[in-house]
């Protein structure tokens, strides 16, 4: 509807030159984690007891993010509740 406008051939022009830039490095963001992909499913197949550790990993991961999370947001809620009783006062 609007190819050929101003805007179109702009946008046009500038996602060929970063699709040359990214021809090599941006195949291999895809490539990579496909491959790893297939390492790990090939290593569950292998050692049924990898994907419990993975499990447990991801677990222990998320688990430290939110207590960390909870930790930052009660040392805020303090911080905010201290400035808000020396400003009544």
């Amino acid at each position: 509807m609007f190819t050929g406008q101003q805007t179109s051939v702009r946008f046009y022009r500038t996602g060929q030159r970063i699709s040359q830039y990214a021809d090599s490095f941006g195949r291999w963001l895809l490539i990579a984690p496909g491959l790893i992909l297939i390492l790990f499913g090939i290593g569950i197949l292998i050692w049924p007891e990898l994907l419990a550790y993975m499990v447990a990993g991801l677990f222990i991961a998320v688990g430290f993010s939110i207590t960390a999370w909870g930790w930052r947001l009660s040392k805020r809620q303090r911080k905010e509740t201290a400035r808000w009783q020396f400003v009544d006062e």
